[in-house]
């Protein structure tokens, strides 16, 4: 095998390797996976001229080191970290050269959760099903499906490549520390308490410190039930808000399971699900309320703005 384009020096808090995931399996239990914040990631691709599906990997809350082996262009996108070459600080969003023995290292994130780090040509993992995503529970894609940590070393693709480009303006996203998430009210909206209904559209939740790329429990108002009976196990999507009998919401992730057993209450709309991703523990979260006509032209709208730059791409 050709010598490999980076190592990884520290994979911090976690860092995995992700692409577009593997959509089609759920009914086997197996959830798509992929990028958490697929925008970002997808824009990561682009600014270094990849396609926007090409693995890269997605650093969650810092602390990641890698050493280049060869010289190569990288971009960097989604949260805010504080990320150094050489001890020179670099931007978010742009395409950054790289040489032979360069270091790059993000610290802490300042805003969102995930940074995502595209490598011209992509890089290799293990696929399954179709995908390299990591999928850390079952142990699936990536490096032997596991985070990345020190000594990996990591090859690249040499997928078709059209050379680096910068981002118009107004495609790259504006995250901030409060996070806004369009949802809409779904199968057992109706068991909530006209007190609970309130409150889900009126508080802030923050969610706990056990947040992951499966799910976040949140806290605020009680969120009480009227019907409280046992719910048989449900198909339940990223992005759906679950009930439970304390009356703690638990938001599923790109990671979640694909059943639940507790009353659905809200479902975040697809055009905003990429926002999943930039959720960190002790984040604050609101839902506004959209219907379903609202959050289908929304869709439409998003997927045609930014398949503009990067044909193919949906959220």
């Amino acid at each position: 095998m050709r010598d490999p384009i980076l190592t990884i020096l520290n994979g911090g808090s976690q860092t995995t390797l992700q692409d577009a995931g593997r959509p089609g399996y759920r009914h086997l239990g197996i959830p798509k996976s992929g990028a958490a914040d697929r925008l970002s990631f997808a824009l990561s691709n682009f600014l270094v001229g990849n396609s926007w599906d090409a693995p890269a990997l997605e650093c969650t809350l810092g602390g990641l080191h890698i050493r280049f082996e060869k010289a190569t262009r990288i971009a960097l996108s989604g949260a805010e970290m504080w990320a150094q070459i050489n001890g020179q600080n670099v931007e978010t969003n742009r395409a950054l050269p790289v040489n032979k023995g360069d270091i790059l290292t993000l610290s802490f994130a300042r805003i969102g959760c995930r940074t995502y780090i595209a490598i011209e040509g992509g890089l290799i993992g293990e696929p399954f099903m179709g995908s390299v995503s990591t999928y850390t529970p079952a142990s699936l894609g990536g490096i032997e499906g596991r985070a990345v940590r020190s000594g990996d070393k990591f090859h690249c693709a040499e997928m078709e490549n059209i050379g680096s480009q910068s981002l118009p303006t107004g495609y790259a996203p504006i995250l901030s520390r409060h996070i806004v998430l369009r949802a809409r009210s779904v199968s057992e909206w109706s068991w909530l308490t006209p007190e609970a209904k309130r409150y889900m559209y009126t508080s802030p939740f923050i969610t706990t410190p056990d947040t992951d790329r499966m799910g976040a429990r949140l806290i605020g108002d009680h969120i009480g039930l009227i019907n409280k009976t046992p719910l048989t196990s449900s198909p339940i999507l990223p992005g759906t808000l679950q009930i439970p009998p304390d009356g703690k919401p638990i938001l599923a992730m790109i990671d979640g399971h694909c059943t639940g057993g507790y009353a659905r209450a809200l479902q975040v709309i697809t055009a905003d699900q990429w926002l999943l991703g930039q959720i960190a523990p002790g984040s604050p979260i609101s839902f506004r309320r959209c219907v379903v006509e609202e959050a289908s032209d929304i869709l439409r709208g998003r997927n045609a703005f930014y398949a503009g730059i990067m044909p193919g791409f949906w959220f």
